[in-house]
């Protein structure tokens, strides 16, 4: 039986709002080949982990990007070690040839948001042995783009419930950020709204000052611009 090493790697991105009292448009994308399809390497008894890094590295011309193993999808003929990959835009300097970026998101937890296309899909719950298990049904013909959309919304759900326990939001920033930056960038992945300044005073420990400031729109005073600091062992959020 083949074993394949899939990636998912998330890439945060903005366009330049042309209201210029608002925020830069930011979107989350995900890297595919032409046909849609996700990175993906037969596995040659190497160190897992080594040979992602050195494949998505390879696709970015960086290797600058948060990494880890979520997942193994069992199929007929075959199975798929499932890997989170995290990082900003700043540094996918070069894609390789026959590769893009396209906008993912999920919606309302029933819609999937894949390269101007919209899919349904549902969560069923199963219960067997005092374990609950999650089985998600995708509404799509295409069996290859229906593997892609899984392997993705499988990922995305972990950064969702990793995202108030974990720093990993903060992978998704440039060297360096503002705090509109991260918060703007956790209601997009959570799908949510918060409050800002309770917000704010959550993740400021986890964000040290630079010298440097924001843009200046319009008059308006330039936001101050952080660099992460880790706090190892702590719960950011």
């Amino acid at each position: 039986m083949q074993i394949n090493i899939v990636s998912c790697l998330f890439v945060l991105d903005s366009e330049k709002n042309t209201n210029i009292r608002k925020n830069d448009i930011k979107k989350i994308k995900v890297l595919v080949d032409n046909n849609n399809l996700l990175p993906s390497i037969v596995y040659s008894g190497n160190d897992l982990k080594k040979q992602v890094r050195k494949n998505i590295s390879s696709i970015i011309g960086s290797n600058i990007f948060h990494l880890e193993q979520v997942y193994t999808m069992d199929y007929k003929d075959s199975i798929d070690i499932i890997y989170l990959g995290v990082t900003n835009i700043d540094n996918v300097p070069k894609l390789k040839k026959d590769y893009k970026l396209v906008e993912f998101g999920i919606e309302n937890n029933n819609t999937i948001i894949f390269d101007n296309n919209k899919h349904e899909y549902k969560t069923i719950e199963l219960e067997e042995n005092n374990n609950i298990e999650y089985i998600h049904e995708i509404k799509t013909s295409k069996k290859d783009i229906n593997k892609t959309l899984m392997s993705l919304l499988i990922s995305y759900k972990k950064i969702r419930s990793n995202i108030d326990n974990t720093d990993i939001v903060f992978k998704f920033m440039s060297e360096k950020f503002t705090l509109e930056d991260v918060r703007i960038t956790y209601e997009l992945i959570k799908d949510c709204t918060v409050d800002k300044s309770n917000f704010r005073k959550k993740i400021m420990k986890y964000c040290e000052k630079t010298d440097a400031i924001g843009d200046v729109k319009n008059g308006f005073r330039p936001s101050q611009m952080y660099k992460f600091k880790p706090l190892k062992g702590d719960v950011w959020l």
